[in-house]
């Protein structure tokens, strides 16, 4: 029993010991900021998220509208690129028809030229040759069918020169007087 008695006092001493170095502890400074501050960088942080998230959905909206607006011109500018190519085949059309309008002129020139050298040389010579009169006024009517048919070519060149700019000036007066109406509204 003594040797009981010897381990509770020794047991008694240690406690004392240890109850006597955590009175003399001071409270442990805290680890790390102040749970206050933290809380209040916390919500600063979740502000800025809040406002970044904000920013971005913006910024993917607006970005939205762009991709839209480019489709428009891109389809604006395939539109105005194939009527370009339809226009450039109708000129190209319109030029050759009047080419040929005035191949067609000159080969009647020329036949008008040699029909008139041989009623000349005829009349010079004094002979009555009416098949030459005959062949000299259908060599006249073909040049005057020609120069028609060429002039009709010049025309109609110059209206297919004409009517995209039309057109283009009646689309811009229309949206001019959408946006006067719309103004008014």
């Amino acid at each position: 029993m003594s040797d009981i008695t010897e381990l509770e006092r020794r047991i008694s001493a240690a406690l004392d010991r240890i109850g006597t170095g955590l009175d003399g502890l001071a409270d442990p400074a805290p680890e790390g900021p102040d749970p206050a501050e933290m809380q209040a960088s916390l919500d600063i942080a979740a502000t800025r998220a809040d406002e970044l998230e904000r920013a971005l959905s913006d910024e993917k909206l607006a970005n939205a509208h762009l991709k839209e607006r480019m489709k428009s011109v891109r389809d604006t500018a395939d539109r105005h690129a194939s009527a370009m190519d339809i226009q450039a085949a109708e000129q190209k059309q319109t030029t050759a028809k009047l080419d040929s309008e005035l191949q067609r002129l000159r080969r009647a020139a020329e036949d008008l030229r040699q029909s008139n050298l041989g009623l000349r040389d005829a009349l010079e010579q004094g002979l009555n040759e009416p098949h030459l009169i005959n062949k000299a006024m259908l060599a006249e009517l073909e040049t005057l069918r020609a120069t028609r048919s060429v002039e009709m070519a010049q025309a109609d060149a110059v209206l297919a020169a004409l009517e995209p700019m039309v057109k283009r000036a009646a689309q811009d007066a229309a949206k001019a007087d959408d946006a006067k109406e719309s103004s008014n509204a």
